[in-house]
């Protein structure tokens, strides 16, 4: 009869009781100096190997017994007719163990690729607008506070380019709430960027980069394809899920709204992304008879912009780059802006 050494724990005290087990008519039985216990093999619960670990045979009114021979047991308990589960069993094999880490890590990249961003569009098209209202309001006082300053445009100026892009119709005569802003960029420089609640951001600096207003209408645009799909919105939303998943699994979940200005201001919008507020822009600007062609010239001279400050020690702010950083692949867009 196949007998295996244990220890056992009452569930009552944190005494240890050397017993043996043994197998009989279909029962464990649990023998020690001054315990004994049958119960049968289908009311017993068996722990998983892990590792070195002991493997944990728990009984319905709480004890368990600890068993360190694996080979052992499992012996003891094939020969009473329990079978591991399947999970169980793959794991003893390398092959099975390989397969299952390899299409775990591929579920998880399928999951960040396309799982995310397609919950990130749903959550972002669900919002109410106070909520949209909310960040974009914290978000522009945050930037207020320091990474921007009061627009030195004369208000004739600033009126003038907002009236010229109100007289503009949508591609789809479907309009897109929106408003238009102006700040000094300071270090950030020649730079627009659109927020969740509708605030279309453009720095002084970009407006003295463009050679005429067409230019700084197509930037507008670009930003309200931007505002149409809610990118900005999508983006901060992903990585609001991915840093409240790290800071959950770390204990500190509070830090990630405090965060949600600087994740929104360092977020990276996708190919996909600037490719559709591309096509929005390029509709738009064709439809008002302005060629896409002004869009990609002022992107053009963005580019050489940024590589100019680029060579200049501490620009730009490290923390917030500028507006190239976040709308990368600048030269394949200015090729398709010039052929739409």
């Amino acid at each position: 009869m196949k007998t295996v050494n244990a220890d056992y724990f009452d569930g009552k005290s944190a005494r240890v009781h050397r017993v043996r087990l043994t197998l009989s008519d279909g029962a464990l039985l649990l023998e020690g100096e001054d315990i004994q216990r049958r119960d049968p093999l289908e009311s017993l619960r068996v722990s998983e190997p892990m590792g070195a670990a002991p493997r944990l045979i728990k009984f319905p009114d709480g004890a368990h017994c600890e068993v360190s021979d694996h080979a052992e047991l499992s012996n003891l308990l094939r020969a009473g007719g329990h079978r591991d589960s399947l999970v169980v069993q793959l794991q003893s094999h390398w092959r099975w163990a390989l397969m299952a880490m390899i299409i775990t890590l591929a579920g998880i990249a399928a999951g960040y690729r396309w799982g995310l961003p397609a919950v990130a569009e749903w959550i972002a098209f669900k919002l109410p607008d106070k909520a949209l209202a909310q960040v974009g309001e914290s978000t522009l006082a945050f930037l207020d506070k320091g990474v921007m300053m009061p627009s030195e445009l004369p208000r004739e100026r600033q009126k003038a380019l907002r009236t010229a892009f109100e007289k503009l119709s949508a591609p789809d005569d479907k309009e897109v709430g929106h408003e238009v802003v102006f700040r000094n960029g300071k270090a950030i420089g020649a730079n627009a960027f659109a927020l969740p609640d509708g605030t279309i951001v453009v720095t002084d600096q970009l407006v003295s980069l463009a050679k005429n207003d067409q230019e700084i209408l197509g930037v507008l645009a670009h930003e309200l394809g931007h505002l149409k799909r809610r990118h900005s919105l999508r983006m901060l939303i992903q990585g609001s899920i991915v840093a409240f998943g790290v800071a959950w699994y770390l204990g500190d979940v509070s830090s990630v709204a405090a965060g949600f200005p600087t994740l929104l201001l360092q977020a990276r919008y996708s190919r996909d992304h600037e490719r559709e507020a591309d096509d929005y822009a390029a509709a738009m600007l064709n439809s008002n008879g302005i060629s896409p062609s002004r869009l990609a010239e002022l992107l053009s001279r963005m580019e050489e912009a940024y590589a100019a400050r680029q060579k200049n020690q501490g620009e730009p702010d490290a923390n917030f780059g500028g507006y190239l950083d976040s709308h990368p692949a600048t030269s394949e867009r200015i090729k398709a802006l010039e052929s739409e």
